[in-house]
């Protein structure tokens, strides 16, 4: 506890605005650009020298010459580049971080004029400790937020360069300053191949799709890099938009696997890279997973290569073939594209519903554990699409626009189903959210958005999990978290998230008993009481369940506890404006929808099926209102 009372003087000093940082990354690339525009353009005049003078020696030393001057510029341009990249990370921390100072500010204002108006001689009167205390332990952590993003920063730097001072602006205190350092031209001419292969996929768009496959064959690790380690979504975004309509038209078919995923590219353009890849890769995995499957029931013995393609195929066709029928559920009102597509360990796939390119509002929905492209698609999409229809009647009770789209996101390797132990551990929600901050950020750079404006997340069960590690570092406007499994240590309460006060929702079913096990509880309800969250606070006057086990989750904490500070709502049966709306019965997400795409009768609820008192609060709270359907400051 602490006997001062907080003033000003316990935030951090945060100097940069994101404005003057992201000018700076601007000005970064804009110079040494040109710098290696310049070398480029002299290398161009001076090539083919030796068809014109005869001087042995002297012209071969003349093009080594040049070819010595355009590397360094490349590489410098290249370094600027990633430290422009990194430059703009820091501007979004920036943005969170002054305003999250701002509303402590607020609430310090606050709590000051009431100390004041109080007739206590105390510097802290008894009735105000706690919230002093709260606000010392929230300045505490905006200062490892603004140390960690100063951290980032300097070693994203420090990636580029080595040796004595000499160029780029190193990182001191809350200020970015001289002295200049070096680039390690090595790391910067790695990085200048990738930022080179966009002029380079601009030439061979020129030729036709057939010119770009051909390339694709002949450098498959190439191919593969530009997903691995893609150019900056605002440089592509720039480079796309700069391109004609029939380079963009033989980008898509003759290199759909990479412009499919490719953040900056307008999202109906990767959409139809995607429609082709299924298109095409589906009847060659088919083929082949028909052949091995003659081998298997002929009971001829598979090579060790033919049972890992054998089962490698046999999740690409599962995948493909879920993702062909997702689409052809889709409907003039709520169109649904494949904005993301990976035919890896696992195939991994993200579907829109609705208009990603001019949506108002984007709504990402995070599965938990058991979730994969073959299996899952369908039914987690029909989840998605259920959520969209409920947003866009609370947008029109709001008088607000209706253009919503909404992301089923299967973009992680989730965890197993019991009896695997993997819910319990966080490294696949730690790889998960890093694409997931991957694929946030490609939406927020795409559209232009800043800060996480106009993009939530809705995230359930183990997908909690990563949704909180992920929007830990990459800001949102608003977040909701369902029948969670569980958040990590890391993220110790709700001012840890980069989302505005208030915006943070959680809920739990009182017949969800499942969720609280990934947090290492096993529990049983204390009486059956409509509208309570599942909490074990260890007090039986205020707990609704009772712990009877413990398991050694490493991602322990409650947001539906009132210590975590998540706003709750309730996931059981309701009556709202005279409606009856069904509870959910356990801790599924989609159990209702996905037996109607199955053609099943079903009489079971899950927390993002129609008609659920989930998905109403569920709808509102993602746009940004309370349950009740009043806007959030």
């Amino acid at each position: 506890m602490s006997a001062t009372l907080i003033d000003e003087s316990a935030l951090p000093t945060v100097t940069p605005t994101a404005g003057a940082v992201n000018d700076s990354a601007t000005a970064l690339r804009t110079s040494t650009g040109a710098v290696r525009q310049a070398a480029q353009d002299a290398q161009r005049t001076w090539r083919g020298i030796d068809g014109v003078l005869s001087s042995p020696g002297a012209t071969d030393a003349l093009s080594h010459a040049m070819r010595a001057a355009t590397g360094p510029a490349d590489g410098l341009a290249t370094a600027a580049g990633s430290v422009a990249t990194a430059l703009e990370t820091f501007a979004d921390d920036v943005t969170t971080i002054r305003r999250t100072r701002r509303s402590l500010l607020a609430d310090i204002d606050e709590i000051r004029a009431r100390v004041a108006a109080s007739d206590s001689d105390d510097a802290v009167p008894d009735e105000y400790r706690a919230a002093n205390d709260d606000l010392h332990a929230r300045a505490s952590r905006l200062h490892t937020r603004w140390r960690s993003a100063q951290d980032d920063l300097a070693q994203a730097i420090r990636g580029q360069i080595g040796g004595a001072p000499r160029l780029f602006p190193t990182l001191g205190g809350s200020m970015l300053a001289a002295p200049f350092a070096r680039i390690d031209f090595g790391a910067a001419s790695r990085a200048f191949r990738d930022a080179a292969r966009l002029p380079l996929l601009a030439d061979l768009a020129a030729q036709g799709p057939d010119a770009l496959r051909k390339w694709a064959a002949d450098h498959p690790g190439e191919a593969q890099r530009l997903l691995d380690h893609p150019p900056s979504t605002d440089d592509v975004k720039a480079w796309w938009t700069g391109l004609g309509a029939d380079d963009r038209a033989a980008l898509v078919t003759g290199l759909s696997t990479v412009v499919g995923n490719l953040g900056g590219v307008l999202y109906a353009d990767r959409g139809r890279a995607n429609q082709y890849t299924l298109d095409t890769e589906l009847p060659k995995a088919q083929a082949r997973y028909r052949e091995l499957s003659g081998k298997v029931f002929r009971n001829d013995e598979l090579t060790p290569a033919e049972r890992a393609e054998y089962a490698r195929l046999s999740a690409i066709v599962g995948s493909l073939e879920a993702l062909d029928k997702t689409l052809l559920a889709g409907t003039a009102a709520a169109p649904r594209t494949i904005v993301s597509l990976t035919l890896g360990h696992p195939p991994l796939a993200a579907v829109a519903i609705g208009d990603l390119d001019t949506a108002t509002n984007v709504t990402v929905n995070v599965p938990g554990m058991g979730n994969t492209v073959a299996e899952s698609m369908q039914g987690w999409t029909g989840g998605a699409e259920n959520l969209l229809n409920e947003q866009r009647y609370a947008a029109q009770e709001a008088h607000a626009s209706t253009n919503i789209a909404t992301v089923a996101w299967i973009g992680y390797d989730t965890p197993d189903m019991p009896p695997s132990v993997e819910v319990l551990a966080s490294t696949k929600a730690e790889v998960g959210a890093q694409n997931l901050s991957r694929f946030l950020g490609d939406v927020s750079r795409t559209r232009g958005w800043s800060g996480g404006d106009h993009l939530s997340v809705v995230a359930h069960s183990y997908g909690t999990t990563t949704a909180t590690l992920s929007v830990a570092k990459t800001p949102v406007a608003n977040l909701t978290l369902l029948a969670s499994a569980g958040v990590d240590g890391r993220v110790p309460n709700v001012h840890a998230v980069g989302v505005p006060n208030g915006h943070v929702w959680a809920s739990q079913a009182n017949t969800d008993l499942v969720a609280n096990i990934g947090r290492g509880s096993v529990e049983t309800p204390l009486g059956y009481v409509l509208g309570r969250q599942p909490i074990d606070t260890g007090n039986p006057f205020t707990s609704t369940r009772d712990q009877i086990l413990t398991l050694p989750s490493t991602h322990r904490l409650n947001p539906g506890n009132p210590s975590w500070g998540a706003r709750t709502f309730s996931s059981d049966p309701d009556v709202i404006g005279g409606e009856s709306y069904a509870g959910s019965d356990g801790h599924s997400a989609t159990p209702g929808t996905e037996a109607e795409i199955a053609g099943e009768d079903s009489d079971t609820h899950g927390y993002l099926d129609a008609g659920t008192t989930s998905l109403y609060n569920t709808a509102r709270t993602s746009l940004g209102y309370t349950p009740e359907g009043k806007a959030i400051p």
